[in-house]
């Protein structure tokens, strides 16, 4: 009886090392990102947990991979993020199909693991879009270029069965050379979906620089509403980080930033009761200062304090976010 216990379990041993050796088995990642914020505008505050995100990938054959996805509590909502398989035609080609992020922004394309404040920056509210559909990505043999571009769903990313005749395209092109990450990228887009507003067109354009202390990057939307039906809105975020080793069983990094970032009044694009598109984002600006303390190994914490400053301009609408005080906590494995 235990000869054969022993046999069986070396067999599925060898059975689990096979599925897992040829991609059938998942590769598991996980992400919790929660915080607390005190307005120091009216002494109001609140817990959140950001982010608790389970991440699988596999490649069960040599020309295929798979992503999955899912938060499971963004601001206390359950989110299917991505849910894509990607095609590699040869070493220069990637076709992805599925739900997956519309190509646009370096801000709204980094993951939480990687951020530098306990909230990102504003353009990443116009950037960070994802839909059902298609894109192409390639590598420029012999160049650090890479381009992807595609074409999605108007529609939200939850309404699957909606039909459109007005798709959302986008596209973006970057390098990475020497330290420096520049990109250009463009999106168009019904917000929405068909016929619940105006057609939205932004181009994009960003610059980073990475060195053995410093991350420093810049980043602006021009943000156009068709038919004349709103002014553009123009969005903009510069910041920096500089970090350093420290020894510490429990941390080996600490690091300070800084950051400006603000908007134009704005429009989500979308009708309102009298079919019009109306100024519903106002204009405000932002500085934001912050410090971590970090452990980067295998697995990722930082621990985050930062403060916020809003200013806003002369406008009818009310003032959406206070000035606050923030501790975050993010842990990736």
């Amino acid at each position: 009886m235990f000869k054969r216990f022993i046999t069986l379990v070396a067999a599925a041993t060898l059975t689990g090392a096979s599925l897992m050796a040829e991609g059938f088995i998942p590769t598991v990642h996980g992400t919790f990102r929660a915080d607390y914020e005190l307005s120091t505008d009216n002494g109001e505050s609140r817990f959140q947990v950001q982010n608790a995100r389970i991440t699988a990938t596999g490649a069960p054959l040599e020309f295929l991979d798979y992503f999955l996805q899912v938060d499971f509590c963004a601001a206390g909502k359950v989110k299917p993020l991505d849910v894509f398989i990607t095609l590699h035609p040869d070493s220069h080609w990637k076709i992805f199909a599925g739900q997956m992020r519309v190509p646009f922004s370096a801000e709204s394309t980094r993951l939480p693991r990687d951020y530098y404040f306990v909230n990102t920056a504003m353009v990443q509210n116009y950037g960070n879009l994802r839909a059902v559909g298609v894109k192409v990505g390639y590598n420029f043999p012999g160049t650090p270029l890479y381009t992807e571009g595609g074409v999605f769903n108007s529609s939200d990313m939850e309404a699957h069965t909606a039909w459109n005749d007005g798709m959302t395209y986008g596209i973006r092109l970057n390098a990475t050379t020497h330290g420096w990450h520049p990109e250009v990228a463009f999106m168009s887009r019904i917000p929405g979906g068909t016929g619940a507003g105006v057609r939205v067109n932004m181009a994009n354009a960003s610059l980073a620089w990475t060195s053995a202390h410093w991350f420093v990057e810049g980043e602006y939307i021009y943000r156009t509403y068709t038919g004349n039906s709103h002014p553009a809105t123009h969005v903009y975020s510069i910041y920096a980080d500089y970090s350093h080793h420290m020894n510490s069983r429990m941390f080996n990094r600490w690091s300070v930033q800084a950051r400006f970032d603000g908007q134009t009044d704005g429009a989500t694009g979308i009708y309102n009761a009298e079919h019009q598109v109306v100024t519903n984002v106002p204009s405000r600006r932002r500085v934001t200062v912050g410090a971590t303390v970090s452990h980067r190994s295998s697995v990722r914490l930082d621990f985050r304090v930062n403060y916020e400053q809003y200013f806003y301009g002369h406008t009818s609408l009310s003032h959406p976010d206070p000035s606050r005080l923030l501790a975050g906590v993010m842990f990736y494995f």
